[in-house]
């Protein structure tokens, strides 16, 4: 007999929904309430989640939904809308898409480090203004053999390290949960925090959103950095102290590459605006068409679960600790 399955949205990739069909029988909702699904949940095995701003899978929800065997995000993240780890807790697998966001993610954070080493942002909006900014910066720098430090070891982390391999060798990462043995299976480097600030000619900050990891770098950091080095954000605004980068920015000759703010929409009035040592894009990271391959990998691994295998993107407690709260 299949398992039911609720989905809280459409599944949009025919595909993918056709082969989940062959292992579960679909209900599909165009949105829905945390009291409706509180109403709904217990008739069935699993959960597709789609993102909402406030939480929905809630522990009353899990507490009450006798049957639920799974929850799995369809968008990336678990935190922001699902109780997760009381889910964990009480024995129903947690899935993420965050597959579906390794390759994109790497690829922005290569794109704002090679637009900021090679001023293009600068010269797109000089020429927008009627200028010809042929010789208005000193000469600009390409990734080749650049000192390279990546915070945070996760999928999103990993995936940075692999692509940015095609550049330069010295790549170093900051994790608080790699073990050296892990490290040394994936042949890479670790280093401290304020290590990578003072030694790295890049810094892109890649890991979790947690309470422990608020304004994890700040003044201090900061005030490491080499001349002309880059810090790179795509990870979240919260985790760095934004009026100490700004002060930063405006008094020493760093560069800063942001796609997330402490808030979001980005204030008009925000000191980061309008600096030419500072690229910002409003938290697009994740934006690219290959997210919707989020579908694909939540067919494979319900697949997977209904065939008594367990696949990679299930979270343990620990996992979902570290992962970005919004």
């Amino acid at each position: 007999m299949k398992k039911r399955l609720l989905s809280l949205c459409p599944i949009a990739d025919l595909e993918a929904k056709a082969r989940m069909a062959e292992c579960y029988d679909i209900t599909e909702l165009p949105k829905c309430t945390e009291g409706e699904l509180f109403d709904r949940a217990g008739s069935f095995e699993a959960l597709i989640v789609p993102y909402t701003a406030d939480m929905l899978v809630s522990e009353r929800v899990i507490d009450k939904a006798a049957n639920l065997e799974i929850i799995a995000s369809s968008y990336g993240g678990t935190r922001q809308n699902i109780a997760d780890i009381h889910a964990i807790r009480k024995g129903v697998k947690v899935l993420h898409t965050g597959a579906s966001r390794e390759r994109p993610m790497a690829e922005y954070a290569l794109a704002l480090v090679l637009c900021s080493f090679l001023r293009i942002n600068n010269y797109y909006h000089d020429m927008c203004a009627g200028e010809w900014p042929r010789f208005k910066y000193p000469r600009s720098r390409i990734l080749r053999s650049r000192k390279v430090a990546v915070v945070g070891y996760g999928r999103i982390g990993k995936a940075i390290v692999n692509l940015f391999r095609n550049f330069t060798d010295d790549i170093s990462v900051v994790s608080r949960h790699l073990s050296p043995e892990d490290a040394k299976a994936d042949g890479v480097k670790t280093v401290d925090l304020n290590t990578a600030f003072a030694e790295s000619e890049v810094i892109i900050l890649a890991g979790g959103n947690t309470p422990a990891n608020r304004h994890l770098i700040g003044a201090e950091q900061f005030a490491l950095m080499q001349k002309d080095a880059l810090f790179v954000n795509i990870a979240r605004g919260a985790m760095v102290d934004e009026a100490a980068m700004a002060a930063a920015a405006a008094e020493k000759p760093i560069f800063l590459a942001l796609d997330v703010f402490e808030t979001e929409p980005l204030p008009e009035n925000s000191p980061l605006r309008n600096r030419e040592n500072v690229l910002i894009t409003p938290h697009r990271a994740n934006n690219s068409i290959e997210f919707e391959e989020r579908w694909k990998c939540l067919a494979d691994d319900l697949i997977a679960l209904a065939e008594g295998r367990c696949p990679d993107s299930v979270l343990t407690e620990d996992r979902a600790k570290t992962m970005s709260e919004s």
